[in-house]
């Protein structure tokens, strides 16, 4: 296994590292060591099949089954891998357009998610992410007191699914890994209605800073995508953002989440 750092706050390239040759158990354990110091590791030249993607994820948690909506197609009629797909002619990318981490509306909520690069435009198409531990430790002392209580009220209300119910969970703002000890910011704008006991107007503008805060450029970095690629992240402490820049060509992606168990 050959790793290269990413950023002084987050992300590691892992090069001679064949997922498909290990069992399921060994392969999670590595990842599972380098996310809890580096919160994204990007795995080069892999060829999964959708089955092996999903029972590698299983390791990490109990699967999330996406709800059938517009637009989400999954990969092998299996509801646990969901097809991040943009065809050539499309404007929507599917997956967000704004920072946020996935499935922070259930409780409990995602801890790993895994992408895997099938099909990639020639250019463009990048993800990016963000250090939520980062964003919290560049915070003063003062209004880290003020946040640290706090809690926040995660919704999802089907934008593409109206017949969907929303699903709804509270969470604290400030959480602190399991493993090192680090604290780090759990909101997304995407998600993030307002805070407990707070209505959503006067939520709403400490919701905009954070979230300016936490996109901050010293907190990111932007990955290049390229074939084969398989990259995991931890939803507990970053935020990703898919940047729809490629348009008239197709991109296929293929994702699948745990949840905290």
């Amino acid at each position: 296994m050959k790793l290269d750092f990413i950023s002084p706050v987050l992300g590691v390239y892992v090069d001679d590292f064949d997922l498909a040759a290990k069992t399921c158990g060994h392969a999670a354990t590595e990842i599972r060591g380098l996310l809890d110091q580096h919160l994204v590791v990007v795995v080069r030249g892999q060829e999964l099949l959708p089955t092996q993607q999903r029972e590698l994820v299983r390791e990490f948690g109990p699967l999330f089954l996406h709800h059938a909506d517009d637009g989400v197609i999954f990969a092998d009629g299996l509801p646990e891998v969901l097809e991040m797909r943009k065809e050539a002619d499309g404007a929507r990318l599917f997956g967000g357009s704004d920072w946020h981490a996935d499935v922070t509306f259930r409780k409990p909520a995602a801890y790993v998610s895994a992408l895997h690069a099938k099909i990639l435009p020639p250019l463009g198409g990048d993800t990016g992410f963000a250090s939520t531990i980062a964003a919290w430790e560049a915070l003063s002392t003062g209004l880290q007191t003020t946040l640290a209580p706090l809690a926040v009220v995660h919704s999802y209300d089907g934008p593409d699914a109206p017949d969907h119910p929303t699903e709804t969970a509270i969470h604290p703002l400030v959480r602190t890994h399991p493993v090192t000890g680090k604290q780090g910011l759990y909101i997304n704008r995407m998600f993030a209605r307002r805070f407990e006991g707070m209505s959503e107007a006067e939520s709403r503008p400490l919701i905009e800073f954070l979230d300016r805060h936490m996109s901050r450029i010293e907190f990111t970095f932007r990955h290049r995508w390229q074939d084969g690629d398989l990259v995991f992240w931890d939803n507990r402490f970053t935020l990703h953002y898919p940047i729809n820049d490629f348009s008239g060509h197709r991109r296929l992606l293929l994702r699948c989440t745990a949840l905290e168990s």
